[in-house]
């Protein structure tokens, strides 16, 4: 007489596998595009914050400037009420920015091609406040500075701004880049000899 198994064989065990496999797959593809979607609504996002800032500083005759923190990955814009630079909180569109987590953002400033003449680049911090002592420098490094000036007659200091996933390196950056005079370009292309 035959005893009859319970269980299931190999070929069902594969075949189950292969199934679960396939749906892991679909779930990781999907993740990645959802974080490459936050990439470039957040490097949109940047770019219009950006050129509403320059525009603003036309229309209302102020002098902004701008202030990313890449410890806490915030961006800030900030206006000179005649005394100090001040973070600009009031309005919505212009309060500071904190970037997701999965997102590096990095500053350039040094060695742009469009910015060597560029009279804006040239700004000492220490002459600004007449001294030379370490006790002001201490004082400076208190203070919220701009890292990038958006003057009131349509001038942009030089700038690049790369925005890219941390751990995906299939995903192309972003860059935001500022030459001399706005609206600031927005591309998935480097500049040349950064």
């Amino acid at each position: 007489m035959k005893k009859w198994q319970s269980g299931f064989s190999l070929l069902e065990i594969l075949a189950v596998l292969v199934i679960i496999g396939f749906a892991m797959n679909l779930v990781v593809l999907t993740l990645n595009d959802q974080d490459e979607e936050q990439l470039e609504q957040e490097a949109l996002k940047l770019h219009t914050m950006i050129n509403l800032a320059s525009e603003y500083a036309v229309m209302n005759q102020f002098e902004l400037g701008f202030h990313i923190d890449e410890n806490t990955n915030t961006f800030e814009l900030l206006a000179f009420n005649g005394e100090k630079w001040v973070v600009i909180s009031e309005q919505d569109v212009l309060k500071p920015h904190q970037f997701s987590e999965f997102i590096n953002v990095e500053l350039v400033l040094e060695d742009l091609p469009w910015g060597e003449e560029n009279l804006l680049q040239q700004v000492d911090w220490r002459q600004l406040l007449n001294s030379e002592d370490e006790e002001s420098l201490l004082e400076l490094e208190k203070m919220k500075i701009p890292q990038v000036l958006l003057l009131s007659s349509g001038e942009v200091s030089p700038f690049q701004i790369e925005l890219e996933l941390k751990e995906n390196d299939r995903a192309k950056p972003y860059f935001i880049k500022g030459e001399l005079m706005a609206p600031v370009e927005l591309s998935q292309e480097p500049s040349d000899n950064v």
